[in-house]
């Protein structure tokens, strides 16, 4: 084998053989190369052929490069190493080319961290402020097309009868004193008077029982085709509620009446007014005949503010639609559903609020005007009329003017919205009784009633009918959450720099190694 032969057979051999002596010996010339052995920096050992005027011969030529193995090298050589391999794409160009291409890519990577650094402040404030957002769907009732009826609540406007203020001389005088709900003039009665003596110890919610409207005011009733004034008159599908609006009727109490879309459905309620009885504070008012609510079987009118309006002579229609609602709790929402239920039955804004406003009255007083509904151990007991003037009212005036006041920045109750709540929503729209169709009730009118007028001038009719047999679900959802968050954040990471979670990961990987090496084993090695 020649010479030239002969070098080139061992530089191949020494290439292709990873157990190879580390000292090679060659035909030409001997020279040693430390082959991974010298730290910090493995040099890589490459042939290189040349011919001279002594003839061909090979050389070894050696080339360094910035170490990787197990954290070994100088800092610069570690970050060197770290932006050759990272998934962070052009953060190696700050590293490697020329000046120019280094200082370029520094630039652009010192502005993209800004911008990465400004949309994560953005989006952990989004975040933190919790927004929300309504979703709202529309089911269709399962089974048969039926759809459960509310509650309704009706309330007459005159409380109090005349013939029961009759039969009691002085109460008059002494309810239009009372009915005026102004403390400066209750304040003024006088119960060592011989006209109010007798009445010091009568409750305040045993006359607005006593005297309130009779439960022959509800005429007639009807539901699909049956009649129902029966049931209403049983107390099956009727109950009395006693509140601050009056002695009320609560018609389908437990919620078991049910109903179908349109007027095949509808459930219909006459209602006498009754003028003759009207008080003397009651011919005051400038609207006569009923307030009606319409709410589920577990709310109790006593504990809702708003209602609708019926005047004698017209006849009032109820479009209802089911809507149910879902809110949530903490930090995105306000509900609560720690406590299920109150002494105004199922614990929401406006029950909660009720029950506030009679622990106020017990604090100051000791007594509510009217007992609630669910009183059963007796820790509310009701004012007489003697408490109700001299502190009963006033404590009332001073807990409602609390609690209107808009410049007011304490809490008077702590209350808020349950997490789940079923309403109706209600439009109504009136017509006037016809002469004729007044002309065939006459034979319904009370005694002491026996006329066309004294039909348009006290009939009140409500018919009670769904537009349709869908429910209405609005649910309350996190409008920007967890996810929201990632996607932002991660969708910034990748157009600006180029990086997932795994490089993330990697980084804070490489991060902890320099700590390692170069605090934690620096601190080591001076102890």
């Amino acid at each position: 084998m020649s010479n030239e032969e002969d070098y080139h057979h061992t530089a191949l051999q020494f290439f292709s053989d990873p157990d190879q002596e580390d000292t090679v010996d060659y035909p030409v010339c001997q020279c040693t190369c430390p082959y991974n052995k010298a730290p910090p920096l493995p040099p890589k050992t490459v042939p290189h052929l040349h011919n001279n005027h002594h003839g061909s011969r090979m050389d070894v030529k050696t080339i360094s490069e910035p170490s990787t193995a197990g954290g070994s090298g100088t800092f610069h050589q570690q970050w060197y190493q770290f932006s050759d391999g990272t998934s962070l794409h052009g953060f190696k160009f700050i590293f490697e080319g020329n000046r120019i291409t280094r200082i370029a890519f520094s630039i652009f990577m010192v502005l993209f961290v800004f911008k990465l650094a400004w949309q994560l402040r953005e989006s952990v404030i989004s975040y933190m402020d919790h927004p929300t957002s309504s979703k709202i769907s529309v089911s269709n009732v399962e089974g048969p097309a039926l759809v459960t009826f509310p509650t309704i609540s009706i309330c007459s406007h005159n409380m109090v009868t005349q013939s029961y203020l009759d039969s009691k001389p002085g109460l008059d005088l002494l309810y239009e004193m009372i009915d005026t709900w102004q403390p400066d003039v209750t304040s003024q009665i006088d119960f060592e008077d011989p006209r109010f003596a007798p009445y010091a110890d009568y409750y305040y919610s045993d006359v607005l029982k006593e005297g309130g409207p009779s439960e022959v005011n509800v005429l007639q009733c009807s539901h699909f085709t049956n009649d129902c004034t029966s049931a209403l008159h049983s107390g099956e599908a009727m109950e009395r509620e006693l509140s601050m609006r009056g002695y009320c009727y609560r018609i389908n109490p437990n919620g078991k009446l049910m109903g179908k879309g349109g007027d095949y459905g509808k459930l219909s309620i006459k209602l006498f007014s009754d003028l003759n009885q009207y008080s003397s504070t009651g011919k005051k008012l400038a609207q006569v005949g009923y307030s009606v609510q319409f709410h589920d079987h577990e709310q109790y009118s006593g504990a809702i503010p708003n209602s609708y309006w019926m005047s004698p002579g017209l006849i009032y229609k109820a479009d209802l639609s089911l809507t149910r609602e879902t809110r949530l709790q903490p930090p995105a929402g306000r509900c609560n559903d720690t406590v299920q239920y109150n002494t105004y039955g199922r614990n929401e804004e406006n029950s909660c609020l009720a029950q506030c406003r009679d622990d106020a009255m017990m604090a100051a007083c000791g007594c509510v005007l009217v007992p609630p509904p669910y009183n059963t151990d007796a820790n509310y007991t009701p004012c007489t009329l003697k408490q109700w003037t001299q502190c009963g009212l006033a404590a009332y005036d001073n807990w409602y003017q609390s609690y209107v006041d808009v410049n007011r920045t304490e809490e008077v109750c702590y209350c808020y919205p349950s997490c789940r709540e079923v309403f109706y929503s209600v439009s109504m729209s009136s017509s006037l009784l016809s002469r004729f169709y007044a002309k065939d009730h006459v034979q319904f009118l009370p005694k002491g009633y026996n006329g066309t007028n004294d039909v348009l001038n006290n009939l009140v009719v409500l018919d009670v009918l769904f537009v349709n047999t869908q429910e209405l679900e609005i649910e309350q959802i996190v409008a920007y959450g967890w996810t929201n968050f990632l996607g932002d954040v991660g969708g910034v990471l990748g157009l600006f720099l180029g990086a997932s979670a795994f490089s993330l990961i990697e980084f804070a990987f490489f991060i902890c190694q320099l700590v390692w090496t170069y605090v934690i084993c620096a601190w080591r090695d001076d102890r």
